[in-house]
């Protein structure tokens, strides 16, 4: 019987499934495994851990796994990926290894072989698309340094910027409040020391923060969410400008925890979407990017995936 092994790699947790085309078995650990922001040690450990985790739920040894696809947030450099194949070739001795971008996977989740964007906004962002020729393009997640527009990264960079803007200007906000109380901080200038230490703190803790106090009717966190609307449909716009000139039916699928957990963000999203082009179907995906690791590991044993159904259509 074969086993295959897909990875999910974000920035804040790592999940590993391991199939045999009838059950799958989930290996889950809360530690982020992107290489924009982790040392390659701490994400191959995460790495590691989930994979080990999977691997016992399915009480199988790493020898009986003979193919696996990582997707894996930072991988979509070719010396990234190569670095990590190499690691998960001694982890996973007599599996076929494929590591790609963890936009890859969510891509394969959503729309399988077929033409679509998938837009991706968790602790980093980024859009990918595919066309009808099997043409691929993608805009954004370049890293949090300098990139990562509307993640749950940059929702909490911005949240602490318009927070010691509004101190400046000497506005009482319930963002204000709620950030220094979750960071237990009780003055500007300890925020500001706390926001340049090293390591840099997780900014992505935040979002849940601007989150609730939005939903409060906060004026200032419901800013931010839009915000982080706009710059998400702005990478998913450039997607799919660069990759259908006409306007055919063109299909959008969006994940992450933003999405999923922010109505206010799929909804300013949409509207900026449809505004420019209201053919497109936009819908939250479905299927865990975690799937489409899996989609793409089965492909190397059989061609395809026994217990993956890809869906027809939005």
């Amino acid at each position: 019987m074969a086993f295959v092994l897909g990875i999910d790699g974000g920035g804040s947790n790592t999940t590993a499934v391991v199939s045999n085309g009838l059950t799958v078995f989930t290996g889950h650990t809360p530690k982020g495994s992107n290489l924009n922001f982790k040392t390659p040690e701490l994400a191959f450990q995460a790495l590691t851990e989930s994979v080990h985790k999977a691997l016992q739920a399915a009480e199988i040894t790493p020898a009986d796994v003979e193919s696996v696809c990582a997707g894996v947030a930072g991988a979509a450099s070719p010396e990234i990926a190569n670095m990590l194949a190499e690691r998960l070739s001694g982890l996973l001795p007599r599996a076929a290894i494929r590591v790609v971008g963890d936009t890859v996977i969510a891509l394969e989740a959503a729309f399988g072989p077929g033409p679509g964007v998938i837009c991706i906004s968790g602790t980093g962002s980024a859009a990918l698309g595919r066309n009808e020729r099997g043409e691929l393009t993608r805009a954004g997640g370049w890293g949090r340094m300098v990139s990562d527009e509307g993640s749950g990264h940059w929702i909490g960079q911005r949240a602490v910027a318009r927070c010691l803007r509004a101190m400046d200007q000497g506005r009482s906000s319930r963002l204000v409040t709620a950030v220094m109380t979750h960071w237990r901080i009780g003055t500007r200038e300890q925020l500001v020391h706390h926001c340049h230490r090293e390591p840099i703190p997780d900014f992505s803790e935040l979002f849940p923060i601007v989150l609730a106090v939005a939903e409060a009717g906060d004026p200032l966190a419901c800013e931010i969410l839009n915000a982080a609307a706009i710059e998400l449909a702005r990478i998913t716009q450039v997607v799919l400008r660069r990759l259908w000139t006409g306007r055919p039916v063109q299909r959008v699928a969006i994940t992450g925890g933003v999405f999923t957990q922010s109505p206010r963000v799929r909804h300013v999203f949409g509207n900026i979407i449809h505004a420019d082009r209201p053919e497109v179907q936009i819908r939250l995906s479905k299927r865990q990017p975690v799937e489409g690791a899996l989609q793409i590991a089965w492909k190397a044993v059989s061609g395809g995936n026994p217990f993956f159904v890809t869906e027809a259509a939005c």
